[in-house]
């Protein structure tokens, strides 16, 4: 059984693939995601880095005021990217594999970048890795577009974490360090005993950054996509089925 701690709002895909290949899970929403309500910048930017697949979704409303002529587009991965291109946004700059900020600062288009001013599109919070890089020799700004709002236990949570304990192969996924945090809070407020048997179930994350914070959670059998993508997460179980 899959532990699906994505978004309500955002499992479509994931159940879907999920079905496709006769994967039994249920619904543990870590948190929701919210629209901010911002403005656009007023100035151009030389380079626009996004964060996300949502942040390229939730800062639609701004396409027209953020990209120029002369803009030059990043991502933090493929998936992101791709997002962007189905969005009619050429990318001109992103890391193929193991996507992250980590990643896109290895590449020299972004490593190198000096006295450009740089917009950062990305959600509320978060890793400072790629502005405390850059800010060193470029203006870096940010256009926050959404949110996380931790979730509250309801008796979906409950329900699913029941059917999920007492199955013999569960599998726990985590797609941030916030959804970490909040899966923890949601299983002790239940009883801090059904966190002990999830931290010796298998846990697949979808970054370096989220294997480091689950091991110091005490999870022993983790495992990291390549990508932060449905189809990544559905080929490693494929692989270990």
């Amino acid at each position: 059984m899959i532990l699906i701690t994505r978004p309500v709002s955002q499992t479509k895909n994931l159940e879907l693939l999920l079905n496709k290949n006769n994967f039994d899970y249920a619904l543990f929403p870590a948190f929701e995601v919210s629209k901010l309500q911002t403005k656009a910048p007023v100035e151009k930017y030389d380079i626009i880095i996004f964060i996300s697949v949502n942040a390229v979704n939730y800062a639609e409303e701004h396409y027209g005021d953020l990209f120029s002529d002369s803009s030059r587009v990043f991502a933090v991965g493929p998936v992101t990217a791709n997002q962007l291109l189905k969005n009619n946004i050429t990318v001109d700059c992103f890391p193929k594999t193991n996507a992250s900020s980590r990643e896109l600062l290895k590449m020299k288009e972004c490593s190198a970048l000096s006295n450009r001013k740089i917009l950062i599109v990305r959600g509320r919070g978060g890793s400072e890795t790629l502005k405390n890089y850059l800010s060193l020799s470029n203006q870096v700004d940010y256009l926050e577009v959404y949110e996380r709002i931790p979730c509250e236990l309801t008796r979906i949570h409950n329900e699913s974490l029941m059917s999920f304990v007492n199955h013999p192969d569960g599998i726990l996924m985590a797609t941030s360090n916030e959804s970490l945090i909040n899966i923890k809070r949601l299983v002790n407020c239940v009883s801090p005993k059904y966190f002990e048997i999830l931290r010796a179930r298998r846990l697949i994350v979808f970054s370096e950054r989220i294997k480091s914070s689950a091991e110091k959670l005490g999870f022993k059998k983790i495992e990291t996509t390549q990508n932060p993508s449905d189809e990544d997460f559905v080929d490693i179980l494929l692989n270990k089925k």
